[in-house]
């Protein structure tokens, strides 16, 4: 079935009014009365988006996850990065991920609550990720719950079809850039169809079990809870929302049926819906005192994203006054030359030393390989280089901007050396910030972190102003 564009304000309108009454309370109330831990597996590191008082983890490994019990923070995001890599790399982390959480749950006797959080513009290696962690975890669970709602990015879930917001109109995803993704490409919009497309048929549009946006407002968490008790652990639900107030009545769903029942879903999810499951409340944006401000050394900005919004964020960023950007050239990368990222790093310990914001930006061309899996070897080369660079200045800088979650990603874990930290909160709605551990190359400092689909043009500048 074709879909068409239709505008976001009257297309909300139509729909019933939300479900009036203010669950967060009784969801806060299950989750003390009932102990549980949530780890969120995250393909790229922008997963903490929308929450605040969680911890984020780089490298872990039993002993660790047995730790996070111990600590304050309400959820535990695990980098996974599994979007930069191939299919069945993909596939073995998630099923030694699954058997370690069955030991976890065996070993602490209280439940495991697992999302795995992906893209929400529907770009990742679904089923075969999601599969393979059921599988690890012994099959335990008791259906997949898919939930790509994200109102921080402009995606809504309506009638089954998947949208993006422009700002005024709402396109069918399908007839968006990020459907032309080299990697992850799909052609349904519809949801039950892109089950059926990229689950090769194994599981059929007719099969797919759906939640309609009338069922969650009109019927609230009762009639969600009874349709969701029907779903056995071969099927897939999908779900519905267009509102926070809509994943809060599927939360509470869910929590009901986990602590009444021991039922025990995998999720998988965009951002928005962790907030909902934590029971939390949106927070407000932090402020600049918040963020450790200091009036000394230049900011440094990472582009590494390539889709078109990230490109007109960049060309705004590049007009303010007082930023000065370097270009990391791909076609010098990728012919291995190793001056050229030798240059990139002395002009921007220069220019961070005259506390000159400085921005260093991958070339625009997009090199997309003559398959899959060489884009994404490409795209880890590129990344690798914008590494070696951050891993290079020896300036410290008065706090970093990394944009694009394949680029970050790598930065995390290889320039930054971090292992652990924790999320206090977002500088711009969806826009997470990252407070480093004291063994990372800058402890104790801030990394915001720019997903590549989130913020109009202004949005890094608007943070770049805010800040000085």
């Amino acid at each position: 079935m074709q879909y068409h564009p239709v505008p976001l304000e009257a297309t909300l309108d139509s729909l019933p009014p939300l479900w009036s009454e203010d669950l967060i309370p009784e969801i806060q109330t299950i989750l003390e009365a009932y102990p549980s831990m949530v780890f969120v597996l995250d393909d790229d590191p922008t997963g903490a988006q929308t929450v605040h008082n969680a911890s984020f983890l780089t490298q872990w490994s039993l002993d660790v996850l047995l730790s996070e019990r111990y600590q304050p923070e309400e959820a535990t995001f695990l980098l996974i990065n599994t979007r930069a890599k191939t299919e069945e790399q993909a596939v073995k982390i998630n099923t030694d991920l699954g058997m370690e959480f069955s030991k976890l749950s065996r070993q602490l006797k209280i439940p495991i609550s697992v999302i795995s959080r992906s893209d929400s513009t529907l770009r990742g290696h679904f089923p075969a990720e999601v599969d393979a962690l059921a599988e690890g975890m012994g099959n335990s669970h008791d259906g997949i719950i898919f939930i790509p709602f994200f109102i921080q990015g402009g995606r809504y879930t309506i009638d089954n079809v998947q949208y993006v917001s422009d700002g005024s109109m709402l396109a069918p995803v399908a007839q968006t850039p990020f459907a032309k993704d080299s990697a992850f490409g799909y052609e349904s919009s519809n949801l039950c169809d892109w089950i059926e497309e990229k689950t090769q048929g194994k599981v059929s549009s007719e099969e797919v079990i759906a939640i309609s946006i009338d069922e969650i407002r009109i019927g609230g968490p009762d009639v969600v809870e009874e349709k969701l008790k029907q779903v056995n652990r071969n099927d897939i639900c999908i779900i519905n929302s267009a509102d926070m107030r809509d994943l809060d009545v599927v939360a509470l769903a869910i929590l009901r049926l986990q602590y009444k029942y021991g039922k025990n879903y995998l999720i998988r999810s965009a951002a928005s819906f962790v907030r909902s499951r934590l029971g939390q409340r949106e927070r407000p944006i932090l402020k600049k005192e918040e963020m450790g401000y200091t009036d000394k050394g230049g900011a440094l900005i990472l582009v590494g994203s390539h889709v078109p919004g990230s490109t007109s964020q960049l060309e705004n960023l590049l007009d303010l006054p007082n930023v000065y950007g370097l270009e990391l050239e791909v076609d010098k990368v990728l012919g291995e030359d190793e001056g050229h990222i030798v240059s990139v790093i002395e002009r921007a310990n220069m220019l961070l030393n005259e506390s000159k914001d400085t921005v260093i930006y991958t070339s625009r061309k997009v090199i997309a390989g003559s398959s899959p899996e060489e884009y994404l070897k490409i795209g880890a080369i590129i990344t690798d280089a914008m590494t070696s660079v951050v891993s290079g200045i020896s300036v410290n800088p008065r706090y970093l901007i990394s944009k694009g979650g394949m680029t970050s990603s790598n930065i995390i874990a290889n320039a930054l050396n971090m292992k652990r930290a924790t999320v206090p909160g977002q500088i711009s709605p969806g826009v997470l910030v990252l407070q480093m551990g004291s063994e990372s190359k800058y402890p104790g400092s801030k990394l915001i972190l720019f997903p590549g689909n989130v913020g109009g043009p202004a949005a890094i500048s608007d943070v770049i102003l805010r800040m000085r």
